[in-house]
């Protein structure tokens, strides 16, 4: 995690710093980013960075954390507001709000793939271990609060469940950061849709009364 110099210091600049940071980090990956450049792009002076971070881990872990947080604070990724009549269309509002902040940024996409190619000892400890723990653990909260609304299948143990949910979000996160680019917005909206359908149907509740493939597909 940062140096306390760094948690000290006003939020615009901080925000420029992780910005300029995430921006080398999409454009060039980990391994080939460059923190010279990432000190001209956050206009700070040569060396500063090393008082604010431990390494290149510690920043991307930084700038990983800072942008899951914001996501917490959304209104879509409240798990108390779930209930079993939104269940599925909450879980097609949190798909797509990524998406929706890539059209603002777009660097974000290129973000998401430099964390998906990050080295495993990188991804799996330290800094960015804890950050990537603390994200399965709220996919875990949501899929439970999936159970205890009796819209998920509870015919698994729970921990094959959370742990299918992740991979099924791993691999279609991997192959979507490599197609994004080719896809209309049409049809990606189209392939959102698809995506999600296919997801509830592997872990709806089998005979749901609320079952919306027995009523012709998800609420949009």
């Amino acid at each position: 995690m940062p140096l306390p110099r760094f948690e000290k210091m006003p939020e615009e600049k901080k925000e420029q710093i992780l910005e300029a940071a995430a921006r080398e980090f999409a454009d060039n990956g980990y391994e080939k980013a460059v923190m010279s450049r990432i000190l001209e792009r956050a206009d700070i002076s040569k060396g500063a960075v090393y008082y604010y971070f431990e390494d290149k881990a510690d920043l991307i872990a930084t700038v990983i954390r800072h942008y899951w947080m914001d996501f917490l604070d959304e209104p879509v990724a409240n798990v108390d507001e779930i209930t079993a009549g939104n269940f599925w269309e909450k879980l097609h509002a949190l798909y797509l709000h990524p998406f929706d902040l890539i059209e603002v940024q777009p660097w974000m996409l290129g973000l998401s793939k430099a964390v998906w190619h990050l080295p495993e000892e990188i991804r799996t400890s330290g800094p960015l271990g804890k950050v990537f723990s603390d994200a399965i653990a709220w996919v875990g909260g949501f899929v439970r609060r999936g159970l205890e609304l009796g819209v998920i299948r509870n015919d698994l143990p729970e921990d094959l469940l959370i742990n299918l949910f992740m991979a099924l979000d791993h691999v279609h996160d991997e192959w979507l950061s490599n197609h994004w680019e080719e896809m209309e917005k049409t049809e990606f909206e189209a392939f959102a849709k698809t995506y999600i359908d296919f997801t509830q149907q592997a872990l709806e509740q089998p005979g749901s009364a609320d079952s919306t493939r027995e009523s012709g597909g998800m609420t949009s």
